[in-house]
């Protein structure tokens, strides 16, 4: 515990948004709550212990510059232009279209068909709210494909949209290679997804938090009871939603990491670093794109 008779107190202004903290941080009890080094990304999240008082050693401890900041090569993509073929779909495979016209940026879940190559591109029709979409020939859109931690785009024309036997549409096979990003496992986002543990699969709700760190590896959890120990594996459940749809994914996940710490309000917080056990091929595609179009959202 440090010197209470040292203790400076903290200003707003002593806490600069997106870089590490140069002291570790603590009540006027001498107890730690921020350590140094640790990065703010949002002053709201210190404000209010700010106000109440927070406190620095005049002369720390620990000397020495704070930590430095990498930049995460993870967050990098990674990329490649390859034909599309290589990208080896089978039908049924989940991809995305977006209408380049139109004035927002959502996207639209299809399903591959099939594809003739050097032709076209077979896919369902895009659907809004349950209704499909009013497409026509000529038309073009950005499409986005998924193969595995693979992310393919290109741009395609609608080359003839058929309602026999069933509602579908034929896209200009991308001629010049489609352009693709590999997704590491290490690649994460910032979210803030409500979360919730379960005695078992299948279970009562024992506990509820948020995730605020997310990779198709694993997660950060941030939760107000202990859940589990490190090494035990939890049943967890979150909501993910994108665009228009909204799914519970249910999983189970080891603990790898615990720490009991005071949250933004002053009250304990518990933060699990969890890895993600058994996804299913559905799940790991709606974590991988929820990462891909938080982490590269300039882009399709």
């Amino acid at each position: 515990m440090p010197d209470l008779k040292s203790m400076v107190r903290l200003r707003e202004s002593d806490i600069v948004i997106g870089k590490p903290m140069a002291w570790a941080a603590y009540d006027s009890q001498g107890r730690l709550l921020l350590n140094r080094g640790v990065m703010v990304r949002d002053i709201n999240q210190v404000r209010g212990l700010i106000q109440r008082g927070l406190f620095r050693e005049s002369v720390e401890r620990e000397r020495g510059e704070a930590p430095e900041v990498v930049e995460d090569e993870s967050r990098k993509p990674a990329t490649q232009l390859l034909p599309f073929e290589n990208l080896k779909l089978v039908p049924g495979e989940a991809m995305q279209v977006q209408h380049l016209a139109a004035t927002t940026k959502e996207t639209y879940n299809v399903r591959l068909l099939g594809y003739a190559k050097g032709r076209s591109v077979m896919t369902t029709l895009p659907e809004a709210g349950g209704k499909l979409m009013h497409v026509t020939d000529g038309q073009i859109f950005a499409v986005r494909a998924f193969s595995g931690l693979v992310i393919g785009t290109f741009s395609a024309k609608v080359l003839k949209v058929q309602h026999s036997p069933y509602p579908y549409m034929h896209l200009a096979y991308p001629a010049n290679g489609v352009q693709t990003m590999r997704l590491r496992k290490a690649m994460r986002a910032t979210v803030d997804l409500e979360t919730a543990v379960f005695d078992k699969e299948g279970g009562n709700i024992v506990a509820t938090g948020i995730i605020d760190d997310i990779s198709v590896g694993g997660a950060r959890m941030l939760i107000s009871k202990p859940v589990g120990r490190k090494g035990q594996i939890i049943n967890i459940g979150f909501k993910v939603q994108l665009g228009e749809i909204e799914e519970w994914l249910k999983t189970t996940a080891t603990v790898r990491a615990v720490q009991a710490e005071t949250g933004d309000d002053g009250m304990p917080r518990n933060t699990y670093g969890l890895q993600f056990e058994n996804l299913s091929r559905e799940q790991h595609l709606l974590i991988m794109n929820l990462v891909y179009k938080l982490t590269y959202k300039d882009t399709l």
